[in-house]
This record gives C-alpha cells, sequence and structure tokens, in this order.
C-alpha cells in the first residue's frame, strides 16, 4: 500500500477523474426523469474536477484510492463533501484492454456526506454511486433529498439514473417522510 499526500501517481489521476466525471450526469438530472443536456458539460473548463482532501491513499494492488479528512469534490455544478470518499476500479478499460485511465466500478463517500446537485441537496452516512448500473444509494438514518421545499428522508434512498425513479425505504430507525409543496391544488 503507498501513502500519498495530495500527489496521487499520473494513472491514477485519470482513474478517479472518469469516475468523478461519472457521477457528474448526476448533477444534470437528479430526481428528474429523462435525461436532458447539461450547457455546463460542453464547456471544457465545467468537465474539470477538482478534489482536495487532507490524505490521498492509493492501493493499486487493489484497484482502489481513497482521499480522506475534509474531503472536496466539484465539477461544474456538482459538489460533492464528505469525510472520506473511495474509488474503486479494474485494472482494464471498457474494451478489455490494459489502460492508464482504467475502468471505474464504484465510487463510495462516507461519513457526513452532502452532494450539492442542480438545486438538490442530498445528505447521508454513505453514498455509493455503481457505474454499470447507474444507481446511486444514500444510507443512513436521516439521509434525505431536499430540492427547493421538497424532502423525502429514509433509511435508504436509491436513485435508478436511467429512468428517474427512486424508491425511498424507512428501514430500522424510522418511516418514510416526505413534505411536498404541490405546485397546484393537493389533497383538498
Amino acid at each position: 500500500m503507498k501513502i500519498f499526500n495530495f500527489s496521487p501517481p499520473a494513472g491514477m489521476v485519470s482513474a478517479m477523474l472518469i469516475g468523478l466525471m461519472l457521477l457528474s450526469p448526476l448533477a444534470t438530472n437528479g430526481m428528474a426523469g429523462p435525461q436532458t443536456p447539461n450547457p455546463e458539460t460542453s464547456d471544457p473548463q465545467a468537465k474539470k474536477i477538482h478534489i482536495t482532501a487532507q490524505r490521498l491513499i492509493s492501493n493499486t494492488a487493489d484497484n482502489n484510492a481513497e482521499f480522506i479528512g475534509n474531503v472536496r469534490a466539484s465539477q461544474g455544478g456538482t459538489l460533492i463533501t464528505a469525510d472520506s470518499l473511495k474509488i474503486f476500479f479494474s485494472g482494464k478499460s471498457d474494451t478489455g484492454e490494459a489502460s492508464p485511465a482504467q475502468s471505474l466500478d464504484k465510487l463510495e463517500a462516507t461519513g457526513n456526506v452532502e452532494i450539492k446537485f442542480d438545486n438538490r441537496l442530498a445528505v447521508a452516512r454513505q453514498a455509493v454511486y455503481i457505474t454499470a448500473r447507474r444507481l446511486l444509494i444514500l444510507t443512513g438514518p436521516g439521509a434525505a433529498v431536499t430540492s427547493g421545499e421538497n424532502t423525502i428522508t429514509g433509511e435508504t434512498i436509491t436513485f435508478y439514473r436511467d429512468d428517474g425513479r427512486f424508491t425511498v425505504e424507512g428501514g430500522y430507525h424510522g418511516r418514510v417522510t416526505a413534505t411536498i409543496l404541490p405546485e397546484e391544488s393537493g389533497l383538498e
């Protein structure tokens, strides 16, 4: 295992940047339905990903890298903050050939997770993004997503990015709650 302070190996940087770029489309679609193009992603400056942390541990033998301590990752209008952000990747590209960029399998943010995207805020103890399934899972008591005055909370919130659907489970610690401000008349 190698420990680095703010200077990951060159091949690892590509894997981490690809991973965060794959997460960024979440910022343009969030809980909404069909995906729409984001004008921010057509600008090369908006595609840049900036990550800061107190420490980076790169474990090439186990194909992962972890940013630890006051992690802040941003790209365009998306901001992720957490106590740690771990990136899991395979040693081969999507074509199956060896690649310095490698293929991202999963991102895992842990501890005081906040994800700000598309005028929404997601908070949880843990957030996992599985790239192949395009799936975001927020977990922990009080996991919540807020959009304006609308809020959903539960112990597990799962976003299915391909079709814009989500599920919320109350779990052992409580029930699902939702606060909705309808645009037109509600239950009356």
